[in-house]
């Protein structure tokens, strides 16, 4: 045999081993020979595979480089480069070489999906629509149609994502992936009962999933199939006992049945007899009896979970704030403190603030705010420290941040187009809101005391109503910018144009509350109340009204500085910045739309 030969015969052994998914051993037996295959480009490429499959990932580039040099014209080498540089965050180059991959080998399907995925990773939106559309018009078919509607899930187009769902599953209506996608299309989509059918079709071949048993659950616990729902979660468990997702949520559904401290036994049996170490599911145990206000259970988990690590950064900080619930302020300052030695960082910093105003040290938690904002200077939750750390102080500077006379403005929006009368219009959002809780406020994901929150962006429904709301309620916004003063955290940010973040609905019935809470990524808050029903003779002459400047955990005496009454048909904006919350309500209902805004 001639040197050439054995050289090819190495190669292809080597192959071979990566092909069985023994990258080490194709490694050791490539590796002697690479120098007599330096311009090999083939043997290059190997190499780089080789080096891709052991998450080398520079190594891998630079192999593929080298194979590129000596094979110019092979489309493969330009797309398994695309794929490294992508993995490796560098889109912008990845998408040209995915691009100069697809010049030479235009029909290959693998390549414009992966040049798809770069802008989905890169989160250029247009261009992976773009990309997509081009995909599903050269090659249609159940790959280009999925990764289609991917790209319009993250563009959060419900009904696009299901046109591209029931399109691939023509092209294999029996295959379980694109069945799957389908129901969850038809989730998305609040066609609750379809959807439900189809998981438990899938169910009933085989569990085969978490994502499958996740979805089955929820479904059957929207549906009011609540015992059929715990099953389904039990069964899931016993599974994947690791998964923290399924644990949580089979403790939430135990606990909303009234299994109290208890929600949390079958986790706990888990942790003692076969997982004793696992810090992730000892969290989703605390989480679970936090969430419940199983508080000083909560603390003996977390405590416990220690134990095994007792330098867990992630467990200290829960139990930090866990300790400053219970009004056991200086432990839990102490706990925290000791996340910021031994895990530095601006969030242990920042964890560190609402216990340090509630210890009583305002100048402390000043000076971190004032030092992390030097980062990030419109982070509202940092402004909303500073103003608390003000206050406590008798700063005069706190009016500049809260100024409530100034900075919270009411506003009246005229009948829009179409509609007779405001009244006329607050009925039909009032409607629609209310079908939105009924289709995309989850019994499961609710926090709020008597109370559901949208979890979906209004504004991407596409509706009428949301546009016409919309429109009306603009000019109100615009005047609320351009008012602002130069010098104030809204003024300081104001630009030429600005948008719309984000826009959800709170429903509260009777005894809901609303915990105080800023907007951290938002700008300009605003909440319009659609429908009230007040009692008519209230025990608090507050209940149900709107509370601004106490915080979450405040403080003792750093209450509420202003309630403002509700009103059908009144819009409020203010700085996302400043803490709100709505005392309990006594009445039937109180149903509001609320937005953030940010600089464009």
């Amino acid at each position: 045999m001639t040197r050439a030969a054995e050289l090819a015969a190495i190669v292809n052994a080597s192959r071979e081993l990566l092909g069985q998914g023994d990258a080490e051993g194709a490694e050791r037996l490539l590796n002697p020979v690479l120098q007599h295959l330096r311009s090999d480009a083939a043997a290059l490429h190997l190499m780089g595979l080789i080096k891709k499959a052991q998450k080398q990932l520079k190594e891998a580039e630079r192999y593929f480089r080298s194979a590129i040099a000596y094979g110019l014209s092979e489309g493969a080498y330009y797309n398994d480069l695309g794929v490294v540089l992508q993995a490796l965050g560098q889109y912008e180059e990845a998408a040209r070489v995915l691009r100069a991959a697809l010049a030479l080998v235009p029909q290959a399907g693998a390549i414009r999906a992966n040049l798809v995925r770069c802008f989905l990773s890169a989160g250029d939106l247009a261009e992976a629509e773009r990309e997509a559309k081009a995909y599903v018009a050269i090659d249609p078919g159940a790959e280009s149609w999925t990764l289609l509607g991917q790209v319009q899930r993250s563009l959060d187009r419900p009904e696009e994502v299901l046109a591209c769902a029931e399109a691939a599953l023509r092209f294999g209506p029996r295959l379980r992936g694109l069945r799957y996608n389908h129901a969850t299309a038809l989730e998305l989509n609040g066609r609750a009962k379809e959807a439900l059918a189809e998981f438990e079709q899938l169910a009933k071949q085989e569990l085969d999933t978490p994502e499958l048993a996740m979805h089955l659950i929820r479904a059957l616990y929207a549906e009011g199939r609540k015992k059929d729902a715990e099953a389904v979660a039990e069964q899931a468990v016993q599974a994947w006992p690791g998964s923290t997702a399924l644990n949580t949520v089979l403790g939430r559904i135990r606990w909303l049945r009234g299994e109290n401290e208890n929600c949390t036994a079958i986790t706990e049996a888990e942790l003692q007899w076969r997982r004793p170490s696992d810090i992730a599911l000892r969290l989703v145990c605390a989480d679970v009896l936090h969430r419940g206000g199983h508080i000083v259970k909560a603390v003996e988990a977390l405590e416990q979970a220690l134990r095994y690590a007792p330098d867990s950064p992630a467990l200290l900080t829960s139990l930090g704030m866990t300790l400053d619930e219970l009004d056991r302020t200086q432990d839990a300052l102490r706990v925290l403190r000791r996340v910021a030695e031994i895990a530095p960082s601006p969030v242990a910093q920042r964890n560190l603030l609402s216990t340090l105003l509630r210890a009583r040290q305002p100048e402390e938690a000043l000076s971190i705010v004032r030092a992390l904002r030097q980062q990030d200077a419109s982070e509202q939750y940092l402004i909303a420290c500073e103003a608390t750390a003000l206050r406590m102080l008798g700063d005069p500077a706190y009016r500049a941040l809260c100024d409530f006379d100034r900075m919270v403005r009411s506003y009246e929006i005229a009948a829009p187009k179409g509609h007779f009368t405001i009244e006329s219009f607050n009925a039909a959002l009032a409607d629609f809101l209310r079908v939105r809780h009924r289709v995309d406020a989850h019994p499961l994901d609710q926090m709020l005391p008597n109370g559901s929150k949208t979890a979906r962006n209004l504004l991407a429904l596409h509706d009428a109503l949301v546009r016409t709301f919309h429109a009306s309620i603009d000019a109100c916004v615009r005047d609320y910018i351009m008012d602002a003063d130069a010098d104030s955290p809204v003024g300081q940010r104001r630009g030429k144009q600005y948008r719309y973040a984000n826009m959800w609905s709170v429903r509260l019935v009777r005894e809901g509350a609303e915990p105080n809470h800023i907007h951290d990524r938002g700008w300009i808050s605003g909440v319009y109340l659609a429908a009230a029903m007040p009692p008519e003779r209230p025990n608090d002459p507050h209940a149900g009204w709107l509370k601004l400047g106490e915080p979450n955990r405040a403080p003792a005496g750093i209450g509420p500085e202003r309630f403002i009454e509700p009103k059908v048909g009144q819009l409020l904006l203010f700085p996302s910045y400043i803490w709100q919350g709505v005392a309990p309500v006594e009445g039937a209902e109180r149903l509001t739309a609320a937005f953030t805004l940010a600089p464009a």
